[in-house]
């Protein structure tokens, strides 16, 4: 169970240590909430780790994990959804309310969706493979067709690797092999393939 921010500064003030710098030290900040789950889930903020459920918080610096089989979305803001597909590592590094915000995806896959239509600040997706960096976008990245793929369903997303990058916009995607390899160019996926994909998340 997590501790509660007020008792935790309380008992650092008993131990002499300063409230503004405790405070500092040992702030939770809230991302989202988590509107749905399917199999085993879970969060883990600084070591501590807890079972996921619907409506439960999300939080700044959390890991979100998923087991085999497992599925997970969580709304984050007001109008941005993550998903998780199963055996998913996915680590909110920073996220600005509806501004955008720095993802580390460890493993597996996710579908991000926010809408393009209002002003949004960028969203930046490190992954083993390479850095995704989108604007109100709603896209795929994560294993399809035996590579590490990224779809945009809607918007706009740049795909970096070392030696390379591309620009995929709606309808089209992109492979990856490795930091060290160029993003493949930008082609559009055929349906059965964004199915899969898709089906991978939801």
């Amino acid at each position: 169970m997590l501790i509660h921010r007020r008792s935790l500064l309380i008992g650092l003030a008993l131990a002499g240590v300063r409230p503004g710098f405790a405070a500092a030290a040992m702030q939770i900040v809230e991302a989202g909430s988590v509107v749905q789950v399917t199999g085993q889930t879970t969060g883990q903020l600084r070591g501590e780790k807890r079972s996921l459920a619907v409506g439960n918080s999300v939080f700044i610096d959390d890991m979100l994990a998923t087991g085999s089989g497992a599925r997970l979305a969580a709304k984050l803001g007001e109008m941005t959804r993550l998903s998780l597909g199963e055996r998913t590592r996915v680590r909110i590094d920073k996220f600005l309310v509806d501004r955008g915000g720095e993802l580390v995806l460890e493993r597996g896959a996710i579908l991000f969706d926010r809408p393009d239509d209002k002003p949004s600040g960028p969203l930046d997706v490190t992954t083993p493979f390479g850095l995704i960096a989108a604007r109100g976008t709603k896209f795929f990245a994560g294993p399809s067709n035996g590579v590490f793929g990224v779809f945009v369903e809607h918007g706009l997303v740049t795909v970096r690797t070392r030696k390379g990058e591309v620009t995929l916009t709606n309808g089209q995607g992109t492979d990856l092999k490795s930091r060290n390899v160029a993003p493949t160019p930008p082609k559009s996926w055929g349906t059965t393939r964004i199915a899969q994909a898709l089906a991978s998340v939801t």
